[in-house]
């Protein structure tokens, strides 16, 4: 007789318990990302006191520990799962609520100090329409404004959702038994931004877990939830995805939950994702009670193109390590270089683009971000001088210049950045030059120096000129001499060029006006052209860029060092 096959029971693998471990093999940092999200989610039921809201789902006291997180059910996994990412991703007022990240009432009642993580994800991890959040039917763009202080208030937009759909992708990972399988598939939470190669309407990306575990997949469902979210101020439809590299859960919780890091609307946009990463490391660090962070991030560029209409790419990635001294570095910057608020203008508002009704609530202003400030961190994290290539363009410029080119025709790219710079960031240019700690050698002052007296001189002459009866205004000359200076140094490509080009510079005002730190260190400042020109040419041009009279310079010095004094 032949044998009767038993029926096996169906293996439910969350009702031995479930461990994920921050070591495990095969851990990335995708997948730490989520099982800190998942640590936080748990953590976040336990401090709200709705533990036992989550059953099926739970958990014992030492199943959270800094590296590791078990989960565990009575019944089928696919129900556990579905509570979980239940809890896990919420919507409140048309905006998310992430309970492992909206910790505190105020975070619960105003959907502004959640909009950014809101906008963030569905610009990146959920864009495709399979796994986007919502009721199915075309979604609502509200507009409104936020008061930043009593009399700043900004304008901001969000997509209005009447529930979260994300957690309905459990199904993918379960069988009909409602077991974990072996294998799954999901649409897009993976390598966010990577887009098919020949994209069709019908269907979305899709990808194979590269470990075929669809434990590993639970994780990524609850990766974004950890990530961090910043939009591109000069290039509004680019957002950047700042994934943490873990090491530890608990620590990890600490420096996440700050309101610097997640909820701060003056700290939004960033200039570049080097400036994105260093922001998170550098608010995150506060938080910790090491001196020096073991871990840093990886940032990911998102944006539209024109050959990918429904979906953006990736438009670039850069890994930013954890080093206390670039930190630093970077906490002078944004103290120079911060984010600010502008007021706009009468005028600005009536020539608005969006017209409103005069009932209508308007905003105030609008917060701005100091592009050189991106091209200054993408120089932190390369170990190089802060100054390399600065009056070069930053790739997230380069649609708003080429907008202003077409309004100011005549002048090239290269030429608008420059006195950009000039116009806008040139007191800021300067006190970073005073910073002490963003120096590697003091001899680089004292060239700047030599070429601060050289360009008084110059345009001490100029202004003779103007006396004399000239037929071109004084302005109009120093524009004129700035940009001709601009373009014989930029054009100097070898280290003989660059040297003869400041020596005919340096040689130009007459005996009496030339700079006593020229006649006085000849050899500091040629051995500095001969050992590394490029660094020469750099700081020639930062030198040009920053250039204030002798009288603002001792004056802006003298206001900073009473400040404080008094402050302290």
């Amino acid at each position: 007789m032949a044998k009767k096959k038993i029926k096996k029971e169906p293996e439910h693998r969350l009702k031995n318990g479930l461990t994920w471990n921050l070591h495990d093999p095969g851990m990335g940092m995708l997948e730490r990302a989520g099982l800190a999200a998942l640590y936080m989610s748990l953590r976040a039921a336990e401090e709200l006191g709705v533990s036992k809201d989550l059953e099926p789902l739970f958990w014992n006291d030492d199943d959270l520990t800094p590296e590791s997180v078990t989960i565990r059910t009575q019944t089928t996994d696919a129900e556990a799962l579905q509570k979980l990412f239940e809890w896990a991703w919420q919507a409140r007022d048309g905006v998310l609520y992430l309970p492992a990240i909206h910790r505190t009432l105020k975070d619960r009642d105003n959907l502004h100090l959640r909009v950014d993580h809101h906008n963030g994800i569905l610009n990146t991890f959920l864009q495709h329409k399979t796994s986007r959040l919502g009721s199915g039917q075309k979604t609502q763009v509200v507009h409104t404004i936020v008061m930043l202080d009593e009399d700043q208030s900004i304008e901001i937009s969000y997509q209005n959702l009447c529930f979260v759909k994300a957690h309905e992708d459990a199904k993918e990972i379960v069988d009909a038994n409602g077991c974990l399988k072996a294998k799954a598939r999901l649409s897009s939470w993976v390598n966010p931004g990577s887009a098919n190669r020949y994209p069709t309407d019908a269907s979305s990306w899709k990808l194979k877990p590269c470990r075929g575990l669809s434990t590993i997949a639970v994780l990524w469902m609850l990766t974004p939830i950890s990530c961090v979210f910043n939009r591109f101020h000069k290039e509004r439809t680019a957002w950047s995805i700042i994934i943490p590299d873990v090491r530890d859960l608990e620590e990890f919780e600490q420096g996440r939950l700050s309101p610097f890091v997640s909820s701060d609307l003056r700290q939004s946009e960033v200039a570049s994702l080097s400036d994105a990463g260093l922001r998170f490391l550098s608010t995150y660090a506060t938080q910790t009670t090491r001196n020096e962070l073991e871990s840093g991030c990886r940032v990911i560029a998102m944006g539209k193109v024109g050959y990918y209409q429904s979906q953006s790419i990736r438009k670039g990635v850069v890994d930013v390590p954890a080093n206390a001294r670039t930190i630093r570095r970077y906490r002078i910057l944004t103290k120079h270089l911060g984010n600010s608020w502008i007021r706009r203008s009468h005028e600005e508002t009536k020539s608005s683009k969006k017209k409103k009704s005069d009932d209508e609530p308007q905003a105030s202003g609008f917060l701005s971000v100091p592009t050189v400030r991106g091209r200054i961190t993408d120089n932190l994290i390369k170990s190089h001088p802060w100054y390399v290539d600065l009056t070069v363009p930053p790739q997230w410029d380069r649609g708003a210049l080429d907008r202003q080119r077409k309004r100011q025709p005549g002048k090239s790219v290269e030429r608008l950045w420059f006195n950009n710079l000039q116009r806008y960031q040139r007191k800021a240019l300067m006190e970073l030059i005073r910073e002490d700690d963003m120096w590697d050698d003091p001899s680089d002052r004292e060239f700047i120096e030599a070429f601060w007296e050289t360009l008084a001189a110059l345009y001490y002459r100029e202004k003779e000129a103007v006396d004399r009866g000239g037929s071109r205004s004084w302005s109009d000359r120093i524009e004129d001499l700035n940009e001709d200076i601009r373009r014989e140094i930029t054009r100097a490509k070898t280290g003989s060029l660059l040297r003869q080009t400041l020596t005919e510079l340096f040689s130009r005002p007459v005996k009496k006006f030339r700079s006593a730190h020229v006649r006085n260190n000849p050899g500091l400042i040629w051995k500095l052209i001969d050992r590394d020109w490029k660094r020469g040419r750099d700081l020639a041009l930062l030198a040009l860029a920053s250039y204030q009279s002798k009288e603002k310079r001792e004056t802006s010095q003298s206001t900073e060092t009473q400040t404080a004094t008094s402050n302290s």
